[in-house]
C-alpha cells in the first residue's frame, strides 16, 4: 500500500491541466520557449532552434516519464544546437541524442569539458567541449547566438565508473539583446552572483526546483523551490521559469509539492510587482 500510495502522490489529479498538445513553430528570431518536459526546452531565438538536455522516454525502468514529451522527438523542427548541462543519463540521453543526430546530422553539440571524447566513441560528431565561462557563436543569415558555460554546484557521472570525470555546469544563451539563463542540475551557491555579474540583464531564467525529498540528502546537489528563488534574485534576472519537476517521479516530493513551495517562496520575497513567474504546463509554449 506504501509503494502505491508513493506513486500516486507523485502523479496530477488531473493530466491534462498540465500538459498542452501544439505543434512547434518552425523557427523564430525572437525568443520563444517550449517546455518538453523535465530539464528540456525548445528554445527558438534569431533562426536558430536549441534543444536543452534532451530526453524524450523514460529516465530508466524504475523512472518512467508521468508525461508524454510536449513536442514528440518525431515533431522536432529542425534542430541546430544541442546544450548539454551534465552527463547524468536524465540530461545526456543516448536514445535521444541519436535519434536527433539521425534527423538532424549538421547539429552541433555542445558539451561540458570531458563529455567530447566519450561521445564520438558513441558515433556522435560535431562536439564542442567547454571550460566554465567559455563561449561559442552561431552565426545564421537570421542573426548571432552566443553560448556560454558557466558554473554549477553539481557532478557528473553515465556509470558507475566515471564519476565526475567531465564537468558540470549551466549555459547563458544571448541573441537579440535578450539573455535566457539554462541552470541545468544545481545546489544552491554563490555561484550566481558571480554569474549576474557577467551578464546583469538576464530576461528569462529556466530554473530547477526540485527533487526536494529527503531534502537532507537532495539538497547536496539539488535546490528545492526556495533555493531557486534565491538564486533567481541573486541572479538578478526578469523572469523566472521552472523546470526539472514533475516529469519524473524523483526523490519524495508530491507532485505539485514542489510548485506549492515556489508559490510561497516567491511571496515571501514579494517579487510580483517586480519580477514575473511563468508556470509552464508540459508542451506549452512561451513568447518573449
Amino acid at each position: 500500500m506504501s509503494s502505491l500510495y508513493g506513486r500516486k502522490k507523485r502523479q496530477p489529479e488531473n493530466k491534462n491541466d498540465w500538459f498542452v498538445q501544439q505543434d512547434p513553430v518552425k523557427s523564430s528570431i525572437e525568443p520563444v520557449i517550449t517546455w518538453i518536459g523535465h530539464a528540456t526546452f525548445l528554445i527558438q531565438v534569431a533562426g536558430i532552434n536549441i534543444l536543452t538536455d534532451p530526453i524524450f522516454g523514460d529516465a530508466s525502468v524504475f523512472f518512467p516519464r508521468i508525461f508524454a514529451p510536449g513536442i514528440p522527438l518525431a515533431h522536432m523542427p529542425p534542430i541546430d544546437v544541442v546544450i548539454l548541462s551534465h552527463n547524468h543519463r536524465d540530461h545526456c540521453d543516448m536514445s535521444s541524442l541519436y535519434g536527433l543526430k539521425k534527423v538532424n546530422p549538421k547539429m552541433t553539440i555542445l558539451v561540458p569539458q570531458g563529455d567530447k571524447k566519450w561521445l564520438e566513441k558513441k558515433g556522435l560528431a560535431s562536439v564542442v567541449e567547454h571550460e566554465w565561462w567559455q563561449s561559442y557563436e552561431h552565426q545564421t543569415a537570421q542573426g548571432l547566438c552566443s553560448f556560454t558555460f558557466l558554473p554549477a554546484h553539481h557532478w557528473s557521472a553515465q556509470g558507475i565508473f566515471d564519476r565526475n570525470k567531465s564537468l558540470w555546469g549551466s549555459w547563458m544563451i544571448s541573441a537579440h539583446d535578450h539573455h535566457i539563463y539554462f541552470a541545468g542540475d544545481s545546489a544552491y551557491s554563490g555561484h550566481y552572483h558571480h554569474i549576474a555579474d557577467q551578464f546583469p540583464l538576464i530576461h528569462t531564467a529556466l530554473m530547477p526546483i526540485a527533487p526536494e525529498e529527503p531534502h537532507p540528502w537532495m539538497r547536496k546537489s539539488h535546490m528545492d523551490a526556495p533555493q531557486a528563488v534565491q538564486a533567481f534574485v541573486d541572479l538578478k534576472a526578469h523572469q523566472f521559469v521552472p523546470m526539472h519537476w514533475g516529469t519524473f517521479p524523483f526523490g519524495l516530493d508530491t507532485f505539485k509539492g514542489p510548485l506549492d513551495r515556489l508559490q510561497s517562496a516567491w511571496n515571501l520575497h514579494e517579487l510580483g510587482t517586480s519580477k514575473k513567474l511563468t508556470v509552464l504546463k508540459i508542451g506549452e509554449r512561451l513568447i518573449i
